[in-house]
This record gives structure tokens, C-alpha cells and sequence, in this order.
């Protein structure tokens, strides 16, 4: 192989991995739209952002791990909030599966962002939607570009540690098993 292939096989894998999750976050039977809590809860995106802007002027580092929480929350099962499940007697949940164990963080970003939605609009915004608005306000609050999100989703009740343990690539797995 030569270098220019090596140097641009990262670029196409990361093309790929957003396309997937574009493809993830967006079903084509849904009905998510933009505005969708404009009638029920008008400042639900500026609640997210300011939470997220708070949280990131006190540790920058939460913008990226915000936006890992995201990918690792859609890239198993779809974008449906699964990822914040605790575990229950009846459940393992995907906190503890090999690739989220003592490696995603900013959960009580996304927890501090529910408190806060919660306080001006109970019971209306899911999980699953914060964490993809919390996700985009984390890359724009960084520099990156902005985008519209659609919203509507729907809290999943339900997590798989082993769903998770399958999709997700372990840690310990090396370049050439990755592609």
C-alpha cells in the first residue's frame, strides 16, 4: 500500500461513519421534524445550548465527550436514549458494555440538561433528543459548523449491553481489524 492510500483511508472511513449515522438519527418512517418543541416547550434549544455552554467553558473536554455519547447512543439501536439506561435486575444496560465501560463520560452533562428542561417543561423533551441537540450545540459551541436537527424521538425503554458488546468496536481491536 502506498502512503496516499494509507492517508486517505482514515477520511473515507470517517465519510462512512457519518453517513451511518446520518442514516441512524434519521428513519425514514419517523416523523421527526425541526420545531418540534415549538408549541410544547419553545425553549428547549436554548436550554441545551446555555447547559452546554456552561458545562464546556468548565471543561472543554466535555464537547468531544458529549459528542462520542451521541454516536455510541445512535450507532447501537438507533438514536433512542439508550445509552443512559442504568442497569436493573431485569436489564444490562450499555454503560457497562466493553466499549462504553470506564470510557464514555459526560453523563451528568446530559443529566444537568434534563434538570434543566425539566424545571421549565416536565415530561415533554426525551432524552434521546437532548442528547442529539446537546451533540450538535457541543460541535457549534467548539467552532464547528451549525445544522438543523430534527426532533421527536422517542425514549427507548430498554437497553442491550449485548446489542452493544456487537455492534460497537472494543478498544483493544487494531486498525486492520477495524477496516
Amino acid at each position: 500500500m502506498n502512503d496516499q492510500h494509507i492517508k486517505k483511508m482514515p477520511a473515507i472511513r470517517l465519510l462512512f461513519l457519518l453517513v451511518c449515522l446520518h442514516h441512524s438519527m434519521v428513519s425514514p418512517l419517523s416523523s421527526l421534524t425541526p420545531g418540534f418543541y415549538s408549541e410544547t416547550c419553545p425553549s428547549a434549544e436554548s436550554i441545551v445550548r446555555e447547559v452546554i455552554h456552561r458545562n464546556i467553558r468548565k471543561d472543554p473536554r466535555s464537547a468531544a465527550s458529549v459528542m462520542r455519547l451521541q454516536f455510541h447512543d445512535c450507532f447501537v439501536n438507533g438514536c433512542d436514549g439508550s445509552v443512559l439506561l442504568d442497569d436493573t435486575p431485569t436489564m444490562l444496560g450499555e454503560k457497562n458494555s466493553l466499549s462504553n465501560i470506564n470510557s464514555l463520560r459526560s453523563y451528568h452533562v446530559i443529566d444537568e440538561v434534563k434538570e434543566a428542561l425539566e424545571m421549565g417543561c416536565p415530561g415533554v423533551v426525551s432524552c434521546a433528543d437532548i442528547i442529539v441537540m446537546a451533540a450538535r450545540d457541543a460541535v457549534v459551541l467548539s467552532g464547528g459548523p451549525t445544522w438543523e436537527v430534527k426532533l421527536g424521538r422517542k425514549d427507548c425503554l430498554r437497553a442491550s449491553k449485548e446489542d452493544a458488546n456487537v455492534t460497537m468496536p472494543s478498544h483493544r481491536q487494531n486498525a486492520p481489524n477495524l477496516i
